[in-house]
């Protein structure tokens, strides 16, 4: 039991009218552009910890390169590396633990997170310069006061004003029904100035998930800020988006369902075993990462269909097998179209949204095509 709890810790639409859904070849019309990131032999071409960032005119992707230890900027306009910050590792102003992910705020608020803890993350500039660490107080009295927070591409971590918002998977027995309530916070603050950390009790398991037993991979949701008070939430099983209005402690469901299924499957009556709970999350349809972009006024939501054959396949590597679509919805969550992407071509976990549209990467682990020299982004926009 304890080691299906740890896969967690380690981290790892549809409006009434007639919906219009596009073939696997559809994708290349809303195709724009060829993006080649040059990368060193220091630089692994997975960009497991990467955010999207922009300054003015000019578009980065920034990765967290955890065999040089630094956080790498690369050129969205030619594909170099802009720069490399490297920040201190080890004594009193570096890090000193295994890392969870990074947020790239300004040029001066950068930020590394230590796995299971805020405790111990750094902040330091785009020239290296330590700024501040964090160090919040710990509550043991909770899951020996490790905070198993996300901060990945699905999940990201940002920063507004003072408040760095989080969201954080459980450490608890989820195959336990009485342990997915509505009392478990899934969103935390940590607050720069207080050196304080604050739990939100607005966003927890939604009523359908309570007191039922899940696949462990259908409780990993995502989180997109629309502003520093308001989420969307997209949950694996849920043909809505949850809406979350923090100012106002208000919250709705939004319609948002594919084309392809209902996501109505049944809670397990006991614990699956690993082999059954693959086969069960590989072999169905699944909501995954919500992400909404800016310059289009648009919504997209990831869904993941079906593998035909599931047997002795795992989730992690075998997702990326899977082909995709994306929901397009537009700023009022209309259904305007959804977009088949083929299997073994792109990451199903590092999409993110730039000026010309959304960006995929091709270093997908089935593809055995990828050069690992390089990164190959692929732009589209699904607007048109």
């Amino acid at each position: 039991m304890l080691i299906r709890n740890l896969v967690l810790f380690f981290v790892i639409f549809q409006s009434c009218s007639q919906p219009k859904q596009e073939s696997n070849d559809g994708y290349m019309s809303h195709f724009v552009e060829e993006i080649r990131l040059v990368l060193d032999d220091s630089t692994s071409n997975e960009f497991i910890y990467s955010q999207y960032y922009w300054e003015g005119e000019d578009e980065y992707l920034v990765s967290l390169n955890t065999i040089t230890k630094s956080v790498d900027k690369y050129s969205l306009k030619d594909g170099s590396l802009s720069k490399r910050i490297r920040f201190p590792i080890g004594g009193p102003e570096g890090i000193s633990s295994v890392m969870q992910g990074f947020t790239y705020a300004s040029q001066d608020s950068i930020f590394v997170f230590i796995k299971g803890s805020i405790r111990g993350s750094i902040a330091f500039d785009e020239d290296g310069n330590f700024v501040k660490r964090l160090t919040p107080s710990i509550d043991k009295s909770a899951h020996f006061g490790l905070i198993n927070h996300v901060s990945t591409s699905g999940n990201p971590t940002r920063l507004f004003k003072n408040l760095i918002h989080f969201m954080q998977y459980p450490l608890f027995d989820v195959y336990n029904p009485s342990n997915i309530n509505e009392n478990y916070p899934l969103s935390l603050e940590y607050d720069l100035v207080k050196d304080e950390v604050s739990y939100d009790s607005l966003i927890t398991y939604p009523e359908s998930y309570r007191d039922k037993i899940w696949p462990v991979y259908d409780l990993v949701f995502s989180r997109e800020f629309i502003s520093d008070s308001v989420y969307l939430i997209s949950w694996p099983l849920l043909d809505s988006l949850i809406w979350v209005d923090k100012k106002n402690q208000q919250i709705k469901k939004i319609h948002a369902k594919s084309s392809f299924f209902s996501a109505k499957q049944a809670p397990l009556i006991s614990a699956p075993s690993q082999e059954e709970e693959n086969e069960m999350v590989l072999g169905q349809y699944r909501y995954r990462q919500i992400l909404f972009d800016p310059y289009r006024k648009l919504y997209y939501r990831l869904v993941m269909h079906p593998l035909t054959q599931t047997q002795n396949k795992t989730f992690i590597p075998n997702i990326e097998e899977q082909k995709f679509s994306i929901l397009v919805l537009d700023e009022n969550f209309k259904f305007l179209k959804e977009t088949i992407f083929p299997p073994n071509m792109y990451s199903p976990f590092n999409i993110f949204i730039g000026k010309k549209g959304i960006i995929l990467m091709k270093n997908n682990y089935f593809d055995e095509n990828v050069n690992e020299d390089e990164l190959v982004l692929h732009i589209f926009n699904l607007e048109k």
